[in-house]
């Protein structure tokens, strides 16, 4: 995920569950955020709101405040391994999906779970 108004590139490291912010201009590593107990597998950014969200093959999305690099809080409820986030800048919405095709709806600012989409038959 790349933020032009942070100036910053994160990167996960798929197997070690970390992920990596480096600093655009000069091409440094700036830290290093830990916390996901499986492999990375999505990051998408919210740079009205200063979020990093992390998608990970332990089923949980990771929510990390970009400026301390903390993690401020873990959206638990996927059975399987994410394999899509995205964002809803203007209604402040994040969705994530499991191969098994449940989507699920949160709230961006509070990490609150809203809904569980259904309708595919099988994985997409």
């Amino acid at each position: 995920a790349v933020s032009d108004w942070l100036g910053c590139l994160f990167v996960g490291v798929e197997y070690s569950g970390k992920i990596n912010q480096w600093d655009i201009q000069t091409g440094k590593m700036i830290a290093t955020l830990e916390g996901h107990e499986g492999s990375i597998s999505r990051l998408a950014i919210s740079e009205q709101r200063g979020l990093l969200f992390s998608g990970s093959s332990d089923g949980t999305v990771g929510q990390w405040d970009v400026q301390t690099g903390q993690r401020t809080a873990t959206l638990k409820g996927h059975e399987g391994e994410i394999f899509c986030l995205a964002i809803s800048e203007q209604r402040g919405l994040l969705f994530s999906r499991e191969r098994d095709g449940t989507v699920r709806q949160w709230d961006v600012q509070t990490g609150q779970w809203m809904a569980t989409l259904k309708g595919h038959e099988g994985e997409i």
